[in-house]
């Protein structure tokens, strides 16, 4: 069972390190006894090692530019992350349940 603040770090099935996810695992308790499982992912978006690309960049940032798509870059899951994935699920089901109960 994932406790508060546990993480796990999942791995592109390319084996890049510029394309990973990061989990973080919260589980918050209020006043009155209600309890919220949440889960952070962070992931790891691309990066330009060209200093010329990172200056075009730069530049169409500071002008306010944005993509229409976002900042994306591709994440491909490993199926050994399977289980990880799967702890994921449920934990954010608990409490779906939990809720279910109350």
């Amino acid at each position: 069972m994932k406790t508060i603040w546990d993480k796990d770090i999942l791995l592109c099935e390319c084996h890049s390190d510029e394309h990973q996810m990061l989990l973080f695992y919260n589980e918050t308790e209020f006043d009155n006894g209600h309890k919220s499982n949440m889960c952070y992912a962070h992931v790891h978006l691309t990066t330009y090692k060209s200093i010329w690309k990172r200056l075009v960049h730069g530049i169409k940032y500071i002008f306010g530019y944005k993509s229409k798509y976002g900042a994306w870059d591709e994440f491909i899951f490993n199926p050994n992350d399977a289980d990880k994935l799967q702890e994921l699920v449920d934990y954010l089901k608990k409490q779906k349940n939990e809720e279910t109960v109350s």
